[in-house]
């Protein structure tokens, strides 16, 4: 008999720590070779791969493959080889249990910020390259649909208290409390999202910004307005008139090292890393005078704040599991395959 299962494996901020996840971090391209290569196993019918800042995750759904390792499957096309050691930091789920997690995912329930913005946009585009590379199958298509669904009513119905939407808002308001920024010049390095958020909040606080660009293309690049802009290849030189080092960028390798901040005489007193993999060398840390702060540094539970609402939330969620069930149950009297 043949019996249709789902099977994730995840590792997020609470299970493993920056250098563990950044092992586990993928480009774009990466991403579809990668899923590519899991859908060529024997039984599977599908997969997505969730990967973010603070999580990356697996989504495989297939005719018996009971025994299918996902965490393991991740560590191999990752070339890790001491996966012995990193499989209890996965958490292996089946079906309702993955289905349930992955709303709770896409609404901002397991986010390092509760309720963020941003993990709805991350749920939905990681289920638009698995359509793209032909991946996803129509149980993980309904899947994902349902949890993007969930997460916008959430989103619309639920009015949660004052916690910041995103891991760079969290982060620039947890070190307001004991920094000023006031005057403080700040180079920015990233003008994505996260960049231009952590702009954002840096402005209210009085900062004096300067934001790095790659390159300038009428209508390709936003700007915030009130930032000063120079190129990304003059970060260097510009360590030296700046107080505050901020760096969230995909780059895989390193924005700022410890040999570039240690050749100037006059050195940031703050660094912040937004990124992940990383973009600030962790050895900066040592050099005397410097703070340095990664993305780990920036976890508040604010679930207590909002208990009443998470609440609320999971009851939301309750409500399209059910239309899932209802989805599968119809296909299994239909006897409509998986494709």
């Amino acid at each position: 008999m043949q019996i249709l299962t789902i099977i994730s494996a995840s590792l997020d901020y609470k299970s493993a720590a920056i250098d563990v996840r950044e092992r586990f971090s993928y480009t774009s391209t990466r991403i579809r070779e990668i899923l590519r290569s899991i859908k060529a196993v024997g039984g599977v019918s599908g997969a997505v791969l969730l990967c973010t800042c603070n999580r990356t995750e697996l989504y495989i759904s297939g005719e018996n493959i009971d025994n299918l390792n996902p965490a393991m499957l991740l560590c191999q096309l990752s070339g890790v080889e001491d996966h012995k050691l990193l499989m209890p930091l996965f958490s292996i789920r089946y079906d309702s249990e993955s289905i349930f997690h992955l709303m709770e995912v896409a609404c901002g329930l397991q986010s390092m910020v509760l309720f963020e913005d941003q993990i709805i946009t991350q749920v939905k585009h990681a289920a638009t390259i698995a359509r793209e590379e032909k991946t996803i199958d129509s149980t993980l298509e309904t899947m994902f649909r349902l949890s993007i669904t969930a997460a916008k009513k959430a989103k619309t119905e639920i009015k949660i208290k004052a916690v910041p939407t995103s891991a760079a808002e969290s982060a620039i308001s947890e070190l307001s409390k004991k920094y000023c920024f006031a005057d403080k010049r700040v180079l920015v390095i990233g003008n994505g999202e996260i960049g231009r958020l952590c702009c954002k909040k840096l402005l209210e606080l009085g900062a004096d910004i300067t934001i790095t660009l790659r390159k300038y293309k009428h209508g390709e690049i936003i700007v915030p307005v009130g930032c000063n802009t120079i190129s990304y290849d003059e970060r260097e030189e510009f360590l030296a008139c700046s107080d505050v080092v901020i760096s969230a960028t995909t780059s895989p390798h390193f924005t700022i090292t410890r040999d570039m901040v240690e050749k100037h005489e006059r050195k940031p007193e703050l660094f912040v890393d937004l990124a992940l993999p990383r973009d600030i060398e962790p050895g900066i840390s040592k050099i005397p005078g410097v703070e340095s702060y990664n993305l780990d540094r920036f976890y508040t539970d604010f679930s207590v704040l909002n208990h009443k609402e998470v609440i609320k939330i999971k009851e939301i969620i309750f409500g399209f599991i059910l239309q899932f069930e209802k989805w599968e149950n119809y296909r299994k009297e239909a006897g409509l395959i998986n494709f």
